[in-house]
């Protein structure tokens, strides 16, 4: 038999480094967690095959001292606690003292670091652990780590690395996330040779979003900002234009540190109930500030998995803050043709442009982004609306002859434009926007009807007429029906109607156990059950909402929730969306007072816009679109 014996460092290295170094991920993240530790407000990432045989990280941090270079690959030697008391007032990402040591372990490293109190900075090498070299260098003020040949002494870890593509994309995913982070700290990613973004240094979150996403997430974006109990949630979430078919947008901080908690996503989610299409998820950045001593982060060596003191309150106020940010918003679905925006990269060209609108009077609506990129300057300017009275054609040649100079004088700048006339302007005047809260106890604008089309779309205009609306009747009836239930059954007020033949439903003894057993909760819901003799039950009354729907498949769909759950609540939903079985089907003809009692009720529901599966209900066409459309306005 084997004698218990004590493993020598290269192995208990080895060992350890396989929970904090599990892929080039890991280093990445392990190491620019440093640099930000370090107060850096410029970091670069460059890798070469996945960061299987480059990763270099460079920043503009305080540095390392010199004679604590060789201590800084010493396992558990660190500079961000002292004691185990510090890990309750924890506000910096690294503390555990192992990832340069777990790092140098497996690989071939390089650092050079300087402190702004040293005249020159230090490099050292080291290989499998061991150091190879130390010496004086000249270098600017911060540190350069470079690690090559990952797991080239482990060759069983190394053969289970995905491909290169794989490993980047991994890459790619840690560093946007650790860019989201730290909005003040510019961030730039290089993949063999090439860059692959670069984030500005701002005080805007919307800014650093903008340069990482499409153009079509950061215009669907939401904001977040909440603050109940001690816990301060800011940020965005998409409104129900932007959805995607994975979680990899859910992105959350607590206290500046990605983490990764499946039930934050869920309660997330919970906000957008019956909002958003099943299976489809909406994309989120949340950062969360709460007191560390309330939050374990010494779980796991990866530090991306953490507890909290009382989970249940923090996911709680999670789900309210983001139904804080649905809630002030008006989020119905909007028909757009694409959207198209000036871009230009040189100054000249905007100053040339605003140069002739500043002469002829010309004020156009502008939404304006700089970011400064060193030396370089990036202006993205969009014109969405110009002043300009449509009978002016003296005016409208002067913009669009202005349009053509810049076009002609810098062909090789991609310049499109988007143009929309004025017909008619009254300062005074103020417009319903779908994106504003409406004042009023309708939702909804108030409409004309049109027509009918299809017995199924009803086609509406604003008083105004410069808005058209097309309403999907049966979704529209499924979304009234549905939250009268559901209000009905939160204030137990259901109303009921007794059945003029009773259902006698057979089960089999487990269904007729469950049942049984659960007739409390049966008759909450307005389901009157008594026992039929063996095996079988009677149903003698049911919700009133529910009097024309197939009751044995409701009544199911209630018995399956009860067997794979305690809580009711948890399932309810898929219980009320049956009420759709009740509602106008596509193709039912209404008359024109049917048609005004939909839209009065469908108005002074909480959500008017999708039904309870998530499909839209309502969806608005601006005059100004349909045009476009038609060629009538020119582009």
């Amino acid at each position: 038999m084997a004698k218990i014996h004590l493993l020598d460092n290269e192995t208990i290295n080895k060992i350890a480094a396989g929970e904090v170094i599990e892929s080039p991920k890991s280093i990445v993240k392990e190491l620019v967690e440093n640099s930000i530790d370090a107060g850096a407000d410029e970091i670069t990432v460059e890798i070469k095959n996945g960061g299987k045989s480059l990763i270099r990280i460079t920043d503009n941090g305080k540095g390392i001292e010199r004679d604590e270079v060789e201590d800084a690959f010493k396992r558990h030697c660190t500079s961000k606690i002292s004691t185990s008391d510090d890990l309750n007032t924890l506000y910096t990402l690294g503390f555990r003292g192992e990832a340069l040591a777990s790092i140098a372990s497996v690989s071939h490293v390089e650092l050079i670091t300087r402190t702004a109190d040293d005249n020159y900075g230090t490099k050292i090498s080291l290989t499998g652990g061991e150091i190879v070299s130390k010496e004086d260098i000249g270098c600017p003020v911060g540190t350069i780590i470079t690690v090559t040949d990952l797991f080239f002494n482990v060759p069983a870890r190394k053969k289970f690395l995905k491909s290169d593509a794989s490993e980047s994309g991994s890459i790619n995913e840690i560093v946007v996330s650790l860019a989201l982070s730290k909005e003040n700290i510019s961030f730039k990613y290089i993949n063999s040779g090439n860059v692959v973004f670069r984030t500005p240094k701002t005080n805007n979150f919307l800014n650093t979003i903008s340069s990482l996403y499409e153009k079509d997430l950061y215009n669907s974006l939401l904001k977040v900002n909440y603050e109940n109990n001690g816990i301060i949630i800011t940020g965005f979430t998409t409104n129900l234009n932007y959805y995607r078919g994975t979680r990899k947008q859910q992105i959350v901080f607590v206290n500046s540190r990605l983490i990764k908690h499946k039930r934050i996503n869920y309660f997330i989610e919970a906000a957008y109930n019956t909002l958003l299409p099943k299976d489809k998820y909406p994309a989120c950045f949340l950062k969360i500030e709460i007191d560390p001593s309330l939050v374990d982060v010494n779980v796991h060596p990866a530090k991306t998995e953490i507890r909290f003191q009382n989970e249940d309150n923090v996911l709680n106020e999670v789900k309210r803050a983001v139904y804080s940010a649905l809630n002030a918003n008006n989020i119905m679905k909007e028909v757009r043709k694409e959207t198209i925006v000036h871009d230009y990269t040189d100054n000249k060209v905007k100053n040339n442009l605003f140069e002739i609108f500043e002469k002829n009077d010309i004020k156009p609506d502008v939404k304006k982004d700089v970011f400064d990129y060193n030396n370089d300057d990036y202006t993205n300017i969009k014109i969405t609306e110009v002043n300009i009275d449509k009978s002016d054609k003296e005016k409208i040649n002067i913009f669009d002859d202005a349009i053509d100079k810049i076009k002609d004088s810098y062909s090789e700048q991609e310049i499109k434009t988007e143009i929309q006339y004025k017909t008619e302007v009254k300062d005074e005047q103020v417009q319903e926007s779908f994106i504003e809260i409406s004042k009023s106890e309708s939702k909804l604008p108030e409409l004309s009807v049109a027509g009918i089309l299809m017995d199924t779309y009803i086609i509406c205009e604003n008083i105004e007429k410069t808005e058209m609306y097309m309403i999907d009747q049966h979704a529209a009836h499924e979304r009234i029906n549905y939250e009268r239930f559901l209000n009905q059954y939160n204030n137990r007020e259901i109303l009921l109607q007794e059945m003029i033949v009773p259902e006698v439903i057979n089960l089999s003894y487990d269904d007729y156990q469950t049942t049984m057993n659960n007739a409390e909760i049966f008759s909450d819901l307005g389901f009157f059950i008594e026992n039929f003799g063996i095996n079988a039950i009677l149903i003698n009354s049911i919700p009133s909402i529910f009097k024309n729907s197939n009751i044995k498949d409701i009544f199911y769909t209630i018995l399956d929730s009860l067997k794979n759950t305690s809580n009711i609540n948890l399932e309810l939903d898929k219980i009320i969306k049956n009420a759709c079985v009740k509602s106008v089907k596509a193709g039912d003809r209404l008359h024109l007072l049917e048609v005004k009692a939909l839209l009065s009720d469908l108005g002074k529901t909480d959500n008017p816009y999708t039904c309870p599966h998530g499909r839209p209900v309502i969806i608005k066409m601006t005059k100004y679109e349909i045009e476009r459309m038609f060629e009538r306005i020119q582009n």
